[in-house]
């Protein structure tokens, strides 16, 4: 097979999902031992275009090392796309006469970036440095003495909301409630905090793709009448950086780390052409995509909205982009943090050393779950499990989607532990996921499948709540987790771990009990606290007058709708 064959089978291979096949085909058909210059120059384009940079890097090395001009060029490029600009113009300080004639431009444009930035830091860029980062955060501190446009005076205004998608979340739940409510207070004419609401509310949603599951709440808010921006289809009106007048930020934006680029593209010319008063942004991925989107375009008042534990602390969802991000942000005149909880608003306050007054606390808006079936399907299968468990006295559930943060496993362990202590129990577990599979081969495993029902994603939470004597939840990591105070409103007590907000959710020893241990659950002591919240709940101890005052209080839709607008518009010193 000859080598372009090779690099167009290999690349459709990569495209079809088959990427191991691809490997195979490629180390067969080219070997490691005696590659000639060309041969070793495409593998290494081919590793790397698979995802094997480390060895695409290390092959690189070797001809570098060999002065292969055209390694330096294919090299430096590879490195420059990834951040390295350092790394790459040093690669190309060894470059041949003749090599530096045809690549002149590009050793330019790497040098012209790095010199800025080592300029904009007032120290060298060590090597190893993501420079489309410091490009990222010089770009935002540009702004750093932005004029703010005023804001309007007694009335809301447009406000623009924006997540990554509108997937079966917490984050996505609150997002579209929150858009919903405005909207009708928009339609109804009905003010808010004083506040005449006199424009639309749109919901910008980077996409809403159904293979991925994205739009589970999409149907919910185009019913209610809520504009829906998708930023993935808008692939026609995109940001031209040369419209931007500054030299440096022009050089600065050719530099942006890829999500942040993919924002400026996008939503440049939408927010130009709309001109929000407000913008509140939902979620990490969402403030990497939009910041510097809306600051281009001139948006006075953007609201940065935080609701999980911070991703430093979640290693599977963090990304270097964000301390800088932040940090350069909160430089900016009419940019503030939001969280729906206490936890979360300190814990990023600490990480990014930030004053904790920066953080403004909006709890979710929960209403009471229809506690009446709306699906015949959800009776049916209830009766079928009523049947096959009449011995059980006690039922023990959890709602949660089947992934490592919920601790789907630890699920299983508790049941099967409160099972030895209380034979005739049951449980129900609501939600789906990539580890539900799992969880119920372990239930198997450990002989307890039949007194477990694996509801699967279900509309109907309200009614598997009411079925329940004691909620349970055993999460690693929470923002303000909603099914806690849902089960509450139906008057079912609750156990969960202290992930995020989850202790601002409960009275402790009244309407539930918060565990020890995040990260390493207790099952004893959840257990011993189930006991109790079973016995409470069947006397009704304290439970429905003082849990029903806290939870109106606090998480009522039109407490937070009022307390996030008076967030929003609130004025800064």
């Amino acid at each position: 097979m000859d080598i372009d064959t090779l690099a167009q089978t290999v690349l459709r291979l990569k495209k079809a999902g088959k990427r191991e096949q691809a490997m195979t085909l490629l180390n067969d058909v080219i070997p490691d031992e005696g590659m000639s210059t060309p041969t070793a120059l495409k593998k290494a384009a081919l590793l790397y275009d698979l995802g094997e940079t480390e060895r695409a890097f290390t092959l690189y090395d070797t001809l570098v090392a060999d002065n292969i001009d055209d390694a330096r060029y294919e090299y430096a490029r590879r490195l420059y796309n990834r951040g390295l600009g350092k790394d790459a113009q040093l690669i190309l300080c060894g470059i041949g006469d003749d090599a530096l004639t045809r690549h002149k431009n590009y050793l330019f444009k790497i040098n012209k970036i790095c010199d800025l930035l080592e300029g904009l830091e007032q120290v060298p860029i060590p090597v190893g440095t993501n420079t489309r980062i410091l490009a990222m955060k010089h770009a935002i501190l540009s702004f750093r003495d932005r004029p703010v446009r005023p804001r309007p005076v007694g009335r809301l205004g447009r406000l623009s909301l924006c997540t990554g998608c509108l997937g079966g979340g917490g984050a996505e739940r609150q997002i579209s409630r929150l858009a919903i409510a405005l909207t009708r207070h928009y339609q109804d004419q009905q003010a808010i905090a004083g506040l005449t609401v006199d424009e639309p509310v749109e919901l910008i949603i980077r996409s809403l793709a159904p293979e991925l599951k994205q739009d589970f709440f999409l149907k919910e808010v185009l019913d209610a009448k809520v504009d829906v921006v998708e930023i993935a289809k808008n692939t026609d009106n995109v940001f031209d950086d040369m419209s931007v007048e500054c030299p440096t930020l022009r050089l600065l934006l050719s530099h942006l780390p890829p999500h942040c680029y993919y924002g400026v593209k996008h939503l440049v010319p939408h927010f130009t052409q709309r001109q929000p008063d407000y913008l509140s942004v939902w979620q990490d991925g969402a403030c990497l995509m939009v910041g510097l989107a809306a600051l281009l375009a001139g948006v006075p008042r953007i609201q940065l909205g935080l609701r999980g534990l911070p991703p430093v602390e979640r290693q599977h969802l963090f990304k270097p982009e964000y301390e800088p991000l932040y940090q350069s942000l909160a430089q900016v005149p009419g940019v503030d943090f939001m969280s729906n909880n206490q936890c979360v608003a300190e814990r990023y306050a600490h990480w990014l050393q930030l004053d904790a007054h920066q953080f403004q606390v909006v709890y979710n808006g929960v209403p009471p779950p229809a506690i009446e079936a709306s699906l015949a399907v959800s009776p049916k299968i209830w009766r079928q499990f009523d049947e096959r468990t009449q011995d059980a006295q006690t039922t023990l559930g959890g709602v949660f989607r089947f992934v490592c943060d919920k601790s789907p496993f630890v699920w299983i362990d508790f049941a099967a532990q409160y099972l030895q202590r209380h034979p005739a129990s049951r449980f129900i577990l609501v939600g789906d996921g990539e580890l539900r599979a799992q969880a119920q081969q372990r239930a198997e495993t450990l002989g307890i499948l039949e007194r477990i029902l694996f509801v699967g994603v279900s509309r109907d939470v309200g009614y598997w709540l009411q079925k329940m004597d004691a909620l349970m939840l055993f999460s690693r990591y929470e923002g303000l987790p909603n099914v806690l105070i849902e089960a509450q409103m139906v008057g079912v007590p609750v156990i969960s771990t202290p992930a995020g907000g989850a202790a601002e959710c409960v009275i402790e020893g009244v309407s539930g009990h918060i565990l020890d241990d995040a990260q390493a659950v207790n099952l004893k002591q959840a257990c011993r606290y189930a006991e109790s919240m079973v016995t409470s709940w069947r006397h009704k101890t304290g439970f429905c007058e003082q849990t029903h005052a806290f939870l109106q209080a606090r998480f009522s839709v039109d407490n937070m709708v009022c307390a996030f607008v008076k967030t929003m518009t609130l004025t800064r010193p």
